[in-house]
């Protein structure tokens, strides 16, 4: 006996398979990157006529979310991602940490940031922390305001390029007026004073004892002295607000 579909069934049947296949095709354009142009160090998303530039390296990516975009540089594709919690029409970064804004968002400066954290890492990493200050705590707060400061204020200094420091740490600050994002430091101490020469008020070179501990950003080559409150604060010592 020979079984006929009526023309409703196959009618039916072939309206789940179109189904079926669009889902297919808009899951799979859900997960297609956007192919973007650089052109001078700046990348452009035509999918969403985005401009992005650079953010200092000193901004980081708190996390990094999944892949968004991709660009061809000099024969390598290189692929751009989200920011956890940023919108990737105004925050992308790439897979070494470098962070890109839309050049219609005004990001705001370190030195305009109301620190909420700041975290003492060990190593190169955005998860390994030793110590967390937060501005709750009197010590903390003190210690926050002065390395902020110190960093956006002080005169520089010449790095010390020929000594090795003896303890090595990077400072990861956070803000709610840029969420997402670090703003990050070298914390550097020597087993002895540093010393340099520098010209004095009448133009006379003489030699200064600049301290042990120093707060460097090897991107810029900004170098300042800093206190060691800090290094106190990681062996445990308490310390008077």
């Amino acid at each position: 006996m020979q079984l006929h579909s009526s023309p409703r069934a196959v009618r039916r049947t072939l309206a789940i398979v179109v189904l079926l296949i669009c889902a297919l095709l808009l899951a799979s354009c859900g997960k297609a990157l956007h192919t973007m142009t650089s052109n001078d160090g700046e990348y452009f998303d035509k999918w969403t006529d985005t401009s992005y530039t650079a953010l200092p390296a000193s901004y980081e990516p708190i996390a990094r979310g999944d892949e968004y975009g991709k660009v061809n540089l000099a024969g390598v594709t290189n692929i751009l991602y989200r920011i956890d919690g940023l919108s990737p029409q105004e925050y992308l970064c790439s897979a070494y940490g470098a962070v890109y804004h839309s050049k219609d968002v005004l990001v705001p400066l370190f030195d305009e940031w109301t620190i909420s954290s700041l975290k003492v890492c060990t190593d190169a990493t955005i998860v390994v922390a030793n110590l967390t200050l937060t501005p709750e705590d009197a010590v903390h707060a003190a210690v926050i305001e002065a390395v902020q400061t110190a960093w956006c204020d002080a005169t520089a200094i010449r790095y010390p390029s020929y000594l090795t420091p003896d303890e090595n740490y990077t400072l990861r600050f956070e803000s709610k007026d840029a969420p997402g994002l670090y703003y990050a430091v070298k914390l550097l101490a020597y087993d002895e004073d540093v010393y340099d020469v520098v010209a004095n008020e009448a133009g006379e070179e003489v030699e200064v004892n600049l301290g042990r501990y120093f707060l460097y950003d090897r991107y810029s080559g900004r170098c300042v002295p800093t206190d060691d409150r800090i290094f106190r604060l990681l062996q445990g010592e308490e310390i008077a607000p």
